[in-house]
């Protein structure tokens, strides 16, 4: 490897080489004359070759100098370009952004954020990936995710987490459904019906198993569904019974379409969590958005459902 090039000296050399003229370089650089010729001194020893033929007054590029221009000026371009490229990051006026979402998080807490996020920033691209929570904290954790949000607790080495929203799983089943007309609803009586809950991987079925095992009860019969909105669809059906966030059925509820019990021991506390991996440097569109969460997160909660019930 031979000796390193100095970026200051390089460009020094580009305005003398542009100019072919040391005084005029070096008021285009706001320099001293002596101080442009000992910087092309310095670069000529580092090179190894004189890169100027000096007849008198006037100069001219030898064959090293002509070859070393052109290179200076792809050089140039390309910093400046970088720079450009980097201003455009600072004002947000590029960018682009992955988040991974967990079902409830994905499909009816971040839609209508991202929407607004959008509009205040058009030129950041934002893609969302839906999956289950331990795949989205592998992807997380894998780089390949710039901000994971989800329900936790979340706990991982590699990442910074922080809590975002809370949130609410209530007994969930469709508003003719038999056990609306019980008295004294109990889960004695739900186990007459399916229990309806997600496939292995998502916590709002972790969150929802090992409350039935703090009560000491264990459903008869489970369904297993990949997303929360075909559980959804299902219990609107009379399909069965589920435990589904507040969010996933803020829509169907105030309407009616739903009977919701809301109450101890039908009701099961979580948060959802911003995470994102400690080893990445965020870039300012995810610092952006992250900002955007916290200062808007009181239009995500949930407006006072429980009236409805």
């Amino acid at each position: 490897m031979g000796p390193i090039m100095d970026f200051h000296q390089l460009n020094t050399f580009a305005h003398v080489a542009r100019r072919l003229n040391f005084t005029r370089a070096a008021e285009d650089l706001n320099m001293s004359q002596p101080a442009v010729s000992r910087q092309i001194e310095a670069l000529e020893r580092t090179i190894g070759l004189p890169l100027f033929h000096r007849i008198g007054r006037s100069i001219s590029l030898t064959d090293a100098g002509y070859v070393l221009y052109k290179r200076c000026e792809q050089i140039l371009e390309l910093v400046e370009s970088t720079q450009a490229a980097m201003d455009t990051l600072k004002s947000l006026d590029s960018g682009s952004l992955y988040v991974g979402c967990s079902s409830t998080v994905g499909d009816y807490v971040l839609p209508s954020a991202i929407l607004d996020f959008t509009q205040i920033h058009p030129g950041i691209q934002v893609q969302v990936g839906i999956a289950a929570t331990q795949e989205i904290l592998r992807q997380v954790e894998e780089g390949n995710v710039d901000l994971a949000i989800l329900a936790g607790p979340v706990i991982s080495k590699v990442l910074y987490v922080e809590p975002f929203l809370p949130d609410e799983l209530a007994l969930v089943m469709g508003r003719n459904h038999p056990l609306t007309q019980e008295q004294e609803l109990s889960f004695e009586s739900i186990d007459q019906y399916p229990m309806l809950v997600r496939r292995e991987g998502s916590h709002t079925r972790a969150s929802t198993l090992q409350h039935f095992v703090e009560l000491g009860w264990t459903p008869s019969h489970v369904i297993e569904f990949d997303t929360t909105e075909a559980i959804k669809q299902a219990v609107l059906g009379g399909l069965g019974v589920s435990f589904l966030s507040k969010y996933a059925i803020r829509t169907e509820w105030p309407c009616g379409l739903l009977h919701v019990m809301d109450t101890t021991p039908f009701l099961i506390p979580r948060s959802f969590y911003m995470a994102s991996n400690k080893d990445r440097q965020l870039s300012p569109a995810v610092l952006a958005f992250k900002t955007f969460l916290r200062k808007n997160i009181r239009d995500l909660k949930l407006s006072n459902l429980n009236s409805h019930s």
